[in-house]
């Protein structure tokens, strides 16, 4: 069996933190999130993966190469234009032996049990399943309609105002099914993909639904989260951490006797407190007096001043958080300097940002 992961998106909504890599490879407690599709996907059965690549692909296959450090193997299928989801699974497996394949969107953090997902694929004799995740009216998402034994009926956008309802939280009874990211799909339907810029959910999927092809849904159990958006990202680490999430790869170092997680020569000071879930990575300096709480995680090699306190907030590698600083709900990028004395709340700085002595953004 072939995994897919589509990879290939510009990551627009999470900018600046895309600028540098693509969002499938922004670090989730200290690993490439990429890392916990691909574990995800060896544990059910794929013992080769494509990914489906655009944007800044040659970050991808610089990380994983040619799959052995994983233990499967590797392919990179470039878009040398933007395909859209179908179309982008019609290139990855062009030209590739035929085989049973799991497609997974690149930003999609769940613990669904995906070899139970395809038992049922194949008990049901589909020709593609769709995971599905339940969530609760009013949503921005286009709704799937199942029948009681599971077979796809129809896919249902939403309307304008529906969206705007959603947007304002209106309170709405019920909930619906929505396409959670990841599908099962046989070899025969993946070869009528057209090889185009092509959706899977406007274009092809309605194509095949009026042709009759038994396309079945199966409700995934457990955790899903699109981690598209600042907010989202801080949520999927903050699941991850407390084990809300249950991954198959735990996060990188071990975990002390009070309960945060420790990455290679880390120096910490005796009166530091470190709450319970943090992550520091390796090669981090904590200074006397810090406080790190509510789940936040330290990237390699960086360092945090003394007295400083950061609630809820993700830094990357090589960051220099001064002396007495205070930051709440920040995702600080790789090579940040922020100098002593700041103050900021739900801050997103790019790569390589510098905030002088005493700023303060709250």
């Amino acid at each position: 069996m072939r995994g897919v992961i589509i990879a290939g998106g510009f990551g627009t909504r999470l900018r600046p933190l895309t600028l540098r890599r693509p969002k499938p490879l922004i670090p989730v407690a200290n690993r490439a999130f990429l890392e916990y599709q691909v574990a995800q996907l060896k544990a059910a059965g794929a013992d080769e993966i494509v990914f489906a690549t655009n944007y800044l692909a040659e970050r991808i296959e610089a990380h994983f190469g040619d799959g052995s450090r994983f233990g499967v193997r590797m392919r990179y299928a470039i878009e040398t234009e933007p395909l859209g989801t179908a179309g982008a699974i019609r290139n990855a497996v062009e030209g590739l032996p035929a085989d049973r394949a799991v497609v997974f969107n690149g930003d999609i953090l769940t613990d669904f049990d995906i070899g139970a997902i395809v038992r049922q694929h194949l008990e049901n004799h589909a020709q593609v399943t769709l995971t599905l995740y339940r969530v609760r009216r009013p949503h921005p998402y286009g709704v799937i309609r199942v029948s009681e034994t599971g077979r796809v009926q129809a896919f249902l956008e939403p309307t304008e105002e529906q969206k705007r309802a959603a947007d304002r939280g209106e309170p709405m009874e019920g909930s619906d099914f929505i396409n959670a990211g990841i599908y099962v799909m046989e070899p025969e339907t993946l070869a009528r993909i057209p090889l185009r810029p092509c959706s899977i959910e406007r274009e092809f999927y309605p194509q095949i639904l009026a042709e009759g092809a038994p396309v079945y849904g199966v409700e995934g159990r457990g955790f899903w989260l699109d981690i598209g958006r600042p907010a989202q990202y801080l949520r999927a680490t903050r699941a991850l951490l407390s084990g809300e999430v249950k991954t198959v790869l735990p996060p990188i170092g071990y975990r002390t006797a009070q309960g945060y997680w420790l990455g290679a020569e880390a120096e910490i000071e005796p009166d530091a407190e470190i709450e319970a879930g943090c992550h520091i990575g390796d090669n981090v300096r904590i200074e006397a007096r810090v406080q790190l709480i509510g789940y936040t995680v330290v990237g390699a090699g960086s360092s945090v001043g003394g007295g400083s306190v950061l609630h809820g907030c993700i830094l990357g590698e090589r960051v220099q958080i001064g002396d007495g600083c205070h930051l709440v709900d920040c995702i600080i990028d790789d090579e940040c300097l922020i100098e002593p004395h700041v103050r900021l709340r739900n801050a997103v700085l790019g790569a390589g940002s510098v905030i002088r002595a005493y700023s303060a953004v709250e």
